[in-house]
């Protein structure tokens, strides 16, 4: 397999038994946040809006960090409705030839 994949077997052995980063460590903290505040807008909120809560609570992050956590969680917001237009009979109108 690490011929395959052009790696050495101590760097792979060694990735296998190396600690999560420090990034990877927050990403899963803010990953839960996100959660809640995701599951306390009744799974409405898309990523502008979660950010804007992370804010409110004093979380600094970026806007593409958690639309990026979001997708890999597979959360996503709700789109609102456009108005249809509809086209009404007009009664009073002659028919087409």
């Amino acid at each position: 397999m690490c011929e395959v994949l052009g790696v050495s077997r101590s760097g792979f052995y060694q990735w296998e038994t190396r600690e999560p980063s420090h990034r990877s460590f927050c990403d899963a903290g803010l990953t839960m946040l996100i959660k809640d505040i995701h599951e306390a807008s009744r799974r409405t909120y898309g990523a502008p809006r979660v950010h804007a809560a992370l804010a409110k609570k004093g979380v600094r992050c970026g806007r593409k960090r958690v639309a990026r956590l979001m997708a890999l969680e597979g959360l996503q917001g709700v789109h609102r409705r456009r108005k249809t237009r509809t086209t009404m009979k007009d009664a009073a109108a002659a028919p087409a030839p």
